[in-house]
């Protein structure tokens, strides 16, 4: 009989580990939401000292900062997923709205000489929302998800304003939806 109980709880302690393996654990991805956050916001601000106050031509420059965020995006993912033993639904919807981002944001950026890159911040600041938004919900938190709509409310602002104004908005937009939620984590955040 005391085998049995013995088997009986190492079955309810391999199914308990299980299940907090399958957990989505956000706080863990804290220094992605700050790097891109911060990153966008000091190249933007960048970006506008350098152009309208400082005159310079190539202020546009300051962006190619973001490929260089890319490759750590990419070297941390790729590390946490050799990591993971197991992919739970909500890694999969969360990958799944990430990689819908950097598809739409591809097809803006490859649009802009069409579009200009007035039209394209605003876009970008609503697929900023769109991201986080979606992250926020799927996730149940909140920080994220009012953030991602903020930064929707500043995207559709940007497009009644000039493209010096809408460096600004651009900032606040991810501050809003990458910064304040990044600093508001707390250290473990399980869905």
């Amino acid at each position: 009989m005391e085998k049995e109980n013995l088997n009986v709880e190492e079955s309810l302690n391999i199914i308990s580990e299980m299940i907090s393996n399958t957990k989505y654990n956000i706080s863990e991805d804290k220094f992605i939401y700050l790097m891109w956050g911060y990153a966008v916001a000091v190249s933007s601000m960048a970006h506008y000292v350098l152009q309208y106050q400082f005159g310079i031509e190539m202020a546009w420059l300051v962006w190619l900062t973001m490929p260089i965020a890319g490759v750590v995006n990419a070297v941390y993912f790729g590390r946490k997923k050799r990591k993971a033993r197991v992919f739970s639904f909500t890694d999969r919807a969360i990958a799944s709205v990430w990689k819908a981002f950097i598809a739409a944001l591809f097809v803006f950026l490859f649009a802009s000489p069409a579009l200009g890159w007035n039209g394209i911040y605003p876009v970008l600041m609503v697929l900023y929302g769109i991201g986080t938004a979606s992250t926020g919900g799927i996730i149940k938190y909140k920080a994220l998800t009012v953030g991602g709509y903020l930064s929707m409310v500043v995207g559709f602002a940007a497009f009644y304003f000039g493209f010096e104004t809408q460096l600004f908005l651009l900032s606040l937009s991810v501050t809003v939806s990458f910064i304040i939620p990044g600093h508001l984590l707390p250290k473990k955040v399980n869905v």
